[in-house]
């Protein structure tokens, strides 16, 4: 999922002012006393990373939220079925990764319908959030997952603007990454697909450490849920961080 820190920081622009339009920020999420991280990842599921990732997230205790793309979904159910089952929040992250603004009306339908129909198949339920590739979105296909019961698109904290996951950065620049980003309420985007694989194996350390080192800072984590207005937190998205279960 390549996304340049210019193209990035450019959307971050647009969608703050998008925010203020919409009504401004929400209320940051909290868990009891605890300010919340929502992680994210996207572009799964893979067969090399997503299992490791839901390993890593079950002995650490922490509920997260996959966008996933549905023709990944479609090659690897049973990880889809996983993910569900082990309590974890599933998104459309649409059928193959392109640019929504590329695309004509019929396409875009086609993304977010054709993923919504295969998560659905394999898990019982159809998303009800979508975040698109890129971060990038249209109007029209704004309109039409709200049209259909969704909510989106769904961005994350891109504030600092250190090098992604999917930049290939290492154990330690990728919990720079995180930490940088950290803030209650904060929606973090991390990967488990197409680019980041890329990636030396060693940087999937980042994963454990990163959650020990937000834990110590005294957050807990939260999952992704539809919000009415947008959030200039997380650079204008209509999601915001909700405790697992909830």
């Amino acid at each position: 999922m390549r996304k340049s820190k210019i193209a990035v920081m450019a959307l971050a622009a647009a969608s703050l002012v998008l925010a203020l339009l919409a009504g401004g920020p929400t209320v940051a999420a909290q868990a009891a006393d605890k300010p919340l991280i929502g992680l994210t990842f996207d572009d799964g599921p893979s067969a090399q990373r997503t299992a490791f990732v839901l390993d890593v997230l079950k002995q650490k205790g922490v509920k997260a939220t996959f966008f996933l793309q549905g023709s990944h979904a479609q090659q690897y159910p049973d990880l889809v079925r996983r993910i569900k089952a082990e309590g974890h929040v599933i998104g459309n992250h649409s059928w193959d990764h392109a640019n929504f603004p590329d695309l004509n009306q019929t396409r875009q339908r086609q993304e977010i319908d054709r993923t919504n129909a295969a998560i659905g198949t394999i898990t019982g339920t159809a998303p009800k959030l979508m975040r698109f590739p890129f971060g990038n979105s249209t109007s029209y296909s704004l309109n039409y997952i709200k049209s259909i019961g969704m909510s989106g698109g769904i961005q994350w904290r891109w504030h600092i603007g250190q090098p992604g996951d999917f930049e290939c950065p290492g154990a330690a620049g990728v919990q720079k990454y995180v930490m940088d980003e950290a803030a209650p309420g904060a929606i973090i985007l991390l990967h488990d697909g197409n680019d980041v694989l890329s990636c030396p194996a060693s940087q999937w350390n980042y994963l454990a450490s990163t959650i020990d080192a937000l834990r110590a800072k005294g957050y807990d984590f939260g999952v992704v849920a539809p919000s009415a207005t947008a959030d200039p937190l997380n650079e204008g998205s209509f999601g915001v961080v909700v405790p697992a279960g909830s």
